[in-house]
């Protein structure tokens, strides 16, 4: 391996498979072809390391080897590094908490956690399966759905285009 350090793969970065290379002309280890079959221009490192179960220093090495033979390339979605203003978090959270008390900031947190997210970082893209994901927090279902109108009620008012 050269010297050359490549730049850092970072979680939030996402690939597809490069036209310029097969994967057939390169020997490949188990866990970079498993990595392969995940790709499609959509999902994440960090999505792809969970559903894979493989630890930061493992991604770097496999979608850095990757990246030096010339199978990958990364996908630009401007839309997608978008990050949620802190303000419409804290409205979202203050909808649920009509719905299931002071615990809410809890929720929101768990949440979030669970989907491997921190409050200053949340995506736009990721606004609509939160708020379903928060919506399970509520016991009647007549309320999960008034809660997903409304907190996406406020996610459509915001201009993201």
């Amino acid at each position: 391996m050269d010297n050359k350090k490549s730049s850092p793969i970072r979680p939030d970065m996402i690939f597809k498979l490069s036209n310029r290379r097969s994967p057939q002309e390169v020997k490949l280890k188990s866990l970079e072809w498993a990595v392969i079959t995940q790709l499609n221009g959509e999902k994440t490192v960090a999505q792809i390391g969970e559903i894979l179960a493989l630890n930061q220093e493992e991604l770097q090495d496999i979608f850095g080897r990757l990246i030096q033979e010339g199978l990958l390339e990364l996908v630009n979605h401007s839309s997608t590094t978008q990050v949620v203003p802190q303000h419409l978090l804290k409205e979202i959270e203050y909808i649920l908490t009509l719905y299931v008390g002071p615990i809410a900031a809890i929720l929101v947190d768990d949440v979030l956690s669970e989907m491997k997210l921190e409050r200053k970082s949340v995506e736009v893209r990721y606004l609509p399966f939160l708020v379903e994901r928060l919506s399970y927090e509520i016991t009647s279902p007549e309320k999960q759905l008034k809660f997903q109108r409304e907190a996406l009620e406020i996610i459509r008012d915001l201009d993201y285009a």
